[in-house]
């Protein structure tokens, strides 16, 4: 397994273009998958034609971010770009459109990649030598109804996948996937891959609970808001349970977030914000009758500390990284200043690395937010 990453800030197309593959050290034909990040001011339809034409035998899927992520730190208005290059692995990749509408329209798609890549579903080892990659529009809230679609399809729940969902800067929400050239706003590019190398995927959660606990008593888990918790006002609550004014509560979102419990473990879902009438919108699907758990942030470095040590600890050679990780917590960084010590922790665990920040995270068959989702690949 070999890894590349190149970065270009040059707002030409054609000439980011250019610089990429100026700096790779192999032929384009040589790559066997090229994954692209790329900031919401480029044309993506261009930039994912222009990529996929550079590399017409490899397998090329790409996104929107909300900034991107290499070694050189985290980065707005770039493109990043990584290739693999492996001959022990299967790559093979997918576009889910509609995916808000009709996930299941790219059933026979989703088949026949597998298929291609020797992963068999309805096969409970299938995911001890394969994972998946998914990159979702971030528009149409559509992550939970992929997910579910993909793992009916794969018939394997333990499947790994990891993936982020696309993001975007500015006030117009937009996000785009591609795979092969061709793009969306409303679906999934998904690659498939088989290896016989060792591989990782993790997810880093920054919070810790308190022990505060409420009942979902109302809620719309399709538009993603709470209506009440303990059968009072959803916004009341929360701002009781920390002990503040409502309108205080509204600065403390970031720090405060909700725990659901899913297969028994706990899972970031971040809050939105608060309507008029007091409900809270999320940025993940919460059912009535559940219970949440309120969440408050811990010590990011520490927490950056045990993830790559845990890493390092699964693959001792790391060969190929890419990294998740929400918007929030690189604003979070930005603002307590260790955006900068966070990148030299990875740089002193991997030989290379490269990844976005998105708007939620997918790990396995939950969608989150918050956190950070890396897939590392050994010898």
């Amino acid at each position: 397994m070999e890894q590349e990453v190149v970065v270009s800030r040059s707002p030409d197309v054609q000439r980011a273009v250019d610089e990429l593959c100026g700096k790779l050290k192999r032929r384009p034909s040589e790559y066997h998958a090229v994954i692209f990040m790329a900031a919401i001011s480029y044309d993506f339809n261009e930039l994912s034609q222009t990529i996929k034409n550079r590399f017409p035998t490899s397998e090329v899927i790409g996104t929107s971010t909300a900034g991107e992520i290499s070694p050189q730190g985290f980065l707005n208005d770039t493109v990043v770009l990584t290739t693999m290059y492996s001959t022990e692995s299967k790559v093979h990749g997918v576009l889910v459109e509609n995916g808000s509408k009709y996930p299941i329209g790219n059933k026979a798609d989703i088949e026949n990649a597998l298929q291609y890549c020797g992963i068999q579903c309805n096969n409970p080892m299938s995911g001890r030598n394969a994972f998946a990659i998914t990159f979702i529009n971030g528009v149409y809230n559509a992550e939970e109804t992929i997910l579910s679609n993909f793992y009916s399809i794969i018939g394997n729940d333990n499947f790994p996948l990891a993936g982020g969902t696309a993001g975007f800067t500015g006030d117009t929400p937009k996000t785009f996937v591609s795979y092969n050239g061709k793009v969306t706003q409303d679906g999934a590019a998904m690659l498939f891959v088989k290896t016989t190398c060792k591989f990782d995927i993790r997810q880093e959660d920054i919070f810790n609970p308190t022990g505060k606990r409420m009942l979902v008593t109302a809620s719309n888990p399709i538009d993603r808001t709470i209506s009440t918790l303990n059968g009072l006002p959803a916004q009341t609550v929360y701002a009781q349970q920390l002990g503040v004014s409502e309108k205080e509560a509204a600065e403390m979102t970031f720090e405060n977030p909700f725990g659901r419990y899913l297969n028994g473990a706990l899972h970031i879902a971040a809050l939105s914000g608060f309507t008029p009438d007091k409900k809270i919108g999320l940025f993940a699907r919460v059912v009535p009758n559940s219970t949440l758990e309120m969440m408050h942030i811990g010590d990011p470095r520490q927490k950056a500390d045990e993830t790559c040590s845990g890493i390092k600890s699964a693959i001792p050679s790391p060969k190929f990284t890419l990294l998740m990780t929400c918007i929030t917590r690189t604003m979070a960084f930005n603002r307590m200043k260790i955006g900068s010590e966070i990148i030299r922790k990875y740089n002193a665990v991997f030989p290379t690395f490269c990844g976005f920040s998105c708007y939620g995270e997918q790990i396995g068959r939950i969608h989150c937010n918050q956190t950070l989702v890396s897939v590392v690949i050994g010898e």
